[in-house]
C-alpha cells in the first residue's frame, strides 16, 4: 500500500530545521546561518501544499519567535511572507531545475533579509551584521543538497 503523506517526515524535517536554528552559535558563526527552517518549509510547500498551509507556517515562525526570543511576530511574518511567495508560484517553481530553485530562493531570502532589515529599522533594533548578508548565499548553495535528501527520503517513506 503507497501512502499518499508523510507527516512523520515532515515534522520531524521541521523539527530537526526548527532546533538548527535555536544551536548557540558564536556571533559571527550565527550571523552567517542559512535560514534553514525557511528551506525545510519551502520544500514542504512544495510537496504538500495542502498540509503546509499558511496558518501552520504562521504557528511554526510564533514558537521560533517564542524560543529565540526574538520580536513576537518576526519569524512568523518573514516566514508567512515565504510560504506566501512559494504557494503563488508553486506550480512553476516545482518543475524548475533544482538549480533554477536555488536562484529562485536566493532572491527570497535576499528579499526577506531586506524586510528583516525593515522591522528591526522601525523598532529601533540592531540592523543584521553585515555578515548576515552571505547566509542567503549559504541556502542558495545548500538547498540542492537539501531538496535531494528530502525527496529521497520523502519518495523512500512513501513506498513502505
Amino acid at each position: 500500500m503507497i501512502r499518499r503523506d508523510t507527516p512523520g517526515l515532515r515534522w520531524t524535517s521541521l523539527a530537526l530545521a526548527f532546533f538548527v536554528m535555536l544551536l548557540p552559535l558564536p556571533e559571527w558563526l550565527a550571523a552567517l546561518r542559512p535560514f534553514v527552517l525557511a528551506q525545510v518549509m519551502v520544500y514542504w510547500v512544495l510537496e504538500t501544499p495542502q498540509r503546509m498551509g499558511l496558518a501552520r507556517v504562521f504557528l511554526i515562525g510564533l514558537l521560533l519567535d517564542l524560543a529565540s526570543f526574538s520580536l513576537l511576530g518576526e519569524h512568523s511574518l518573514r516566514l508567512l511572507l515565504i510560504a506566501a511567495v512559494v504557494h503563488a508560484f508553486r506550480n512553476q517553481f516545482r518543475f524548475y531545475p533544482v538549480w533554477q530553485q536555488s536562484l529562485f530562493l536566493l532572491a527570497i531570502l535576499y528579499a526577506d533579509l531586506i524586510l528583516l532589515w525593515l522591522l528591526r529599522r522601525f523598532q529601533d533594533a540592531p540592523s543584521p551584521s553585515p555578515e548576515t548578508w552571505l547566509a542567503p548565499i549559504l541556502a542558495f548553495l545548500l538547498w540542492p543538497w537539501l531538496y535531494m535528501l528530502l525527496d529521497n527520503l520523502r519518495l523512500r517513506s512513501r513506498s513502505k
